[in-house]
Order: C-alpha cells, then structure tokens, then sequence
C-alpha cells in the first residue's frame, strides 16, 4: 500500500481504502477494442480454422509394458476435442463483447460529452490514427487525402531509400574491390614474411655455423701459438746450450767479436722495424681520420637537405597562413552580419544568467516535493485508524476461514477413510473367489498333463516312434535316390503339357499322394462306448501326431464354463495314433 501511495496514483489509494475503482469511459471502449481484437485474431480469421483439416496425429509405436505408466501418460487431444473448446472459448469471447458493449452503452448515456475520443476509440487502425481522426473531419474522402498523402511520402522515402541502396550497392562493389586488393596485398604480405622467415632462419644458421667456425679457427690458432712459442723457446734453450758446450769455449775473441757485430746488426734491424711500424701507424691514424670525416660530411648533406626542405615547406605554409588570415579578416569587417552571428551573441549573453536561472529551478522542485512529502504524511496519518480496523477484520475473517477448511478437512479424511474400508472388503472377497477361482484351473491343467503322460507312455510302448523313424529313413532313401537321378544328364526333349515323366514317359500324377490318416469317426464306430458316438464333443483330440504335445492344444472338455465351475467327469480311456508328420 505505501509503495502505491507513494507512487500517488488514485486507484491504489481507493484499493488501500477498500474502495473499488471507477472505470472510465475511455478505459471502458478501450476494454471493447481489445475485445473486438481478440476476438478477430483468433476467431474470426480464416486461418484460426485451417488447423482442424489436418489429419489425426498418430500414436506412438513405441508402446510401455507398464499398463501404470501408460494410465498416467498425458493423451493427445483430438481435432474435435480442440474444436469444441475452440467454440466454447469463441462463445466467452462473444460474451466478453456483449459485456464491453453493454458498459460502454451505460458511459455513453451517463456521460454523453466523452463521445467523441471514445468512438476514435473504435475507429482507429493501422493507417488510420487517433489524430487523423481528431483533426475534425472524419469523411472519406478526407481520411482517403491523408491516406494518400501517407502514401506519396511512403512512395518518396522508397525512392531515397532505392537511391540509397544503389549507392550502398556502389560502394559494396568498391569496397569489394578494395577488400579483394588488400587480401592479395595480405597474401603477398605474408608469402613474403614467410619467405623473409626462412631466409632469416637459414641466414641465422648459416651465421651460427660460421661463428663456430671462426670460434674453432681461433681455439687451433691459439692452440698452435701456444705450441710455437713452446718450440721456439725450446729451440733457443738448446742452442743457447749448444753455444756454450761447443763453441763458446773455443775462440773467445773470434766469438765475442762476431757476437758484438752480429748484437749490433739485430739492433739496427729492430730499429728499422720499428720506425717502419711507427709510420704505419701514422698513416693509419689519418686514413682513420680522413674516412670518419668524409662519413660526417656525407651525413651532413643529407642532414642539411631534409632541413632545407623542412624549411621550405613551413615558409611556404606560413606564407598561406597569412594569406588565409588577411582573407578572414576582409571577410569579418567587410560583410553584413548573419542571423546565427546575432545568436551566437545573444547564446554567449545567456550564458552567465543560465546558472543562476538553474539553481531558482531547483529550489522551487525542492519547495514543492517538501510540500508533497508533508501532504502525503498528513493523509498516511489519517488513513491508520481505518487501516487498523480493515485488518482486525481481515484477521477474523482468515480465523473462520481456517476453522471451517479445518471442519471439512475431517469430514473429507472421515469420507474417504470409510470408502477405503468398503473396497478393502470389497478387494478381500474378490481375491477369495481370484484364489478359488486358480486352485480349480490348476487343478484342471495337473489332469490335463496326467491324461498326456498317459497317451505318450501307450505310444511309446507301442513303438510308434520306431515305425515312424522307418517311414523317415525310406523317405531319406527315395530323396537321396531321386536327388542323384536329377544329378544325370537328361536328353533334351520338347516338354509335354502332361504330367508324365520325361525319361519312362509314364504319368508321374498320383505319385506324391499319401495315405489318408485314420480320422477318429472310424474310431468312434469302432469303438461303440466312445463319447464321439453320442453326438457330444469329443473328450480329447484324437491326433497321434507330435502336435498333441503342444501345450495349446487342449481338449474342449477342459475349458472352463462361462457360468459357475462346473465338476469334472470321470476319467475315459483314450485311443491315439502316431503318425510321422514331421515332413
């Protein structure tokens, strides 16, 4: 109740106060429009009846053995089952309408003056809307003008929108074409950056290789410096010793002579080389210079153009700048002034007083939903009395509906309980007559199986099954005889239409013909105290055959009559033959 009241609507407020809300006169032709909707959509259409003509659907194959299952499974309804609802619901709807209508009749006589929005009401459709309606003529011919005028902007906004559709179709082809260009380009792209990739991978290998190589070269060239040195001091530790066992101790002056001028020409030598290397690197030293000095004017010519054009470019940009500048300034002060100029003016002159404007608004809403909140409290306060007193009634009323539930609650569990304690009687007797009912048709099957032991035992004891594996083997013969003959190979003759055989030209018609069984009409003339020969029907099938051990076939006697049980006559002696019939 507060959530609607807070809401402020009307008809919460009379729904809190247990008043029920008068329904408008617009609300009440509002209410038969949707009735005349409904009942068009789904009853007066031609296609709300088109589902009835198809055929019945068919039920599953897949059928449960469980007949509780199948009790408790929902049954697809049938097309006049549907039907008939359908017209049951079409006669609700017609009543909704006359109900509608006889609402609106009592609106119209009560408050004739709300005729008007309440019959555009009813004559509002897709095309025709309430404005058109309102406008004040309601003639044909000027609803027929307003229709057509919907139609021509109709027909011009399709045009624009064709015109549109060719130009989007325009820039689809281009764009296509232009997709198609740069997915060539992406192909070309990637083919390269997979060609670059390997061509990098290779070159990385190949780099790899060859900085093993060179790391090897500088292993065995210090490998082998190592070793020279070791060599050439060696050798100059041996002729050092050399010269001082040998020749060093003979011919001191000879000796000290040589090695004096032989020290001074390696002096001179080392001299010599070293001035020699020291001019090399004199020359290297300005090569090195002159080389880095020709990198650095190179550089600064390319450095120097760049800027040159830099500069260019921005004299020539500064140049139209100013050109520009010069054409808006002659613009401004010589040309009269435009209506969105004088705009401008008076927007950037209401700017300042537009805060000002936006906080008086705002103490005003804040005034007025004070003054809301305090009228909704005063009247909250007015309704708590009479809102207490609804819900002590409310609560009395939801006592006595209790007890009265709790009331018929007994009486129904009294009910119910004294039908369950008649159909357990009820199911008691029934299964005492089920269990008689059993004991004599077991009873019945236990004579029934007695009485073919009996005729099996005689059957067996009369070797009818030896004479009928006989009859057996001279048939296996006679097939195996005959199955060798067709084996040969036959003249060829014209065939006969007469049955007769094609190699002794004899008629071959009788010859798969068997003797007839003994029928037990013989036997009951033979046999005079046969119940055959009363007229009655026969106790038990007089068959020799392998049948009568089939558990259906059961004699006519021993089936149970439709009435009460019945005792069963004393036994008979039975007479069977055996015949070989399993061909």
């Amino acid at each position: 109740w507060l959530h609607f009241r807070s809401r402020g609507s009307p008809g919460a407020l009379a729904w809190a106060m247990g008043k029920a809300r008068k329904e408008t006169p617009t609300e009440a032709f509002e209410n038969l429009r949707q009735a005349f909707d409904a009942l068009k959509s789904n009853h007066v259409d031609p296609w709300c009846w088109h589902e009835y003509l198809s055929d019945e659907p068919e039920g599953s194959e897949d059928e449960d053995d469980d007949p509780e299952m199948e009790q408790l499974k929902p049954k697809p309804r049938s097309h006049m089952d549907r039907l008939k609802t359908h017209l049951l619901t079409c006669v609700t709807e017609l009543h909704r309408c006359a109900q509608a209508a006889d609402t609106a009749y009592f609106h119209m006589c009560c408050t004739p003056s709300e005729m008007k929005p309440c019959v555009i009401i009813l004559g509002t459709a897709g095309d025709v809307d309430a404005d058109m309606l309102a406008s004040g003529d309601a003639s044909p011919q000027k609803i027929m003008a307003m229709l057509q005028q919907r139609l021509d902007e109709a027909h011009d906004k399709i045009t624009l929108l064709e015109a549109e559709i060719d130009e989007l179709k325009t820039k689809l082809c281009e764009t296509m074409a232009e997709s198609e260009d740069r997915w060539q380009k992406w192909q070309r792209t990637a083919m390269l950056a997979e060609d670059t990739i390997t061509k990098l991978d290779s070159m990385t290998r190949a780099f790899n290789d060859t900085t093993a190589a060179k790391d090897q070269l500088a292993d065995d060239y210090r490998d082998l410096y190592i070793r020279h040195l070791r060599a050439s001091r060696m050798m100059i530790h041996k002729g050092r010793q050399m010269l001082r066992d040998q020749i060093f101790k003979c011919g001191r002056k000879e000796n000290l002579f040589y090695s004096f001028h032989g020290f001074i020409q390696t002096l001179q030598t080392e001299k010599e080389e070293r001035i020699r290397r020291e001019h090399e690197a004199e020359r290297d030293r300005v090569e090195f210079a002159l080389r880095n000095e020709v990198k650095f004017l190179l550089a600064e010519q390319w450095r120097a153009r760049s800027t040159l054009t830099r500069l260019v470019g921005e004299a020539n940009r500064l140049k139209n700048d100013r050109r520009n500048f010069a054409l808006r300034i002659m613009h401004k002060h010589r040309r009269p002034y435009e209506v969105l100029e004088y705009c401008l003016w008076v927007w950037e002159l209401w700017q300042p007083l537009r805060p000002q404007l936006v906080l008086e608004k705002a103490l005003e809403a804040e005034s007025s939903s004070k003054n809301a909140y305090i009228q909704q409290l005063v009247q909250t306060s007015q309704q708590l009395p009479p809102l207490a007193e609804r819900v002590d009634q409310l609560q009395e009323d939801l006592l006595a509906e209790k007890v009265a539930h709790d009331v018929s609650r007994k009486e129904l569990t009294e009910r119910s309980s004294r039908m369950f304690a008649i159909f357990l009687e009820h199911l008691r007797v029934h299964r005492t007559q089920e269990m008689a009912v059993l004991s004599r048709i077991h009873e019945v099957e236990i004579m029934d199986k007695k009485e073919r032991i009996a005729v099996l035992e005689r059957e067996i004891a009369e070797d009818k099954h030896i004479h009928a594996l006989k009859g057996m083997v001279v048939d296996l013969e006679s097939n195996l005889r005959r199955a060798l003959d067709r084996r040969k190979q036959r003249a060829f003759v014209v065939p006969n239409s007469n049955p007769k055989c094609p190699n002794c030209a004899r008629e071959n018609m009788f010859r798969t013909w068997r003797g007839v069984a003994q029928d037990s009409t013989a036997a009951s003339e033979a046999d005079p105290s046969s119940p055959v020969s009363d007229g009655a029907p026969p106790l038990l099938r007089a068959s020799s055959s392998l049948g009568a051990l089939n558990p259906t076939g059961v004699s006519p006697r021993m089936l149970l009559p439709r009435g009460k049980l019945a005792a069963l006559p004393p036994p008979v002696e039975k007479r069977g033959a055996f015949s070989a019939v399993w061909r």
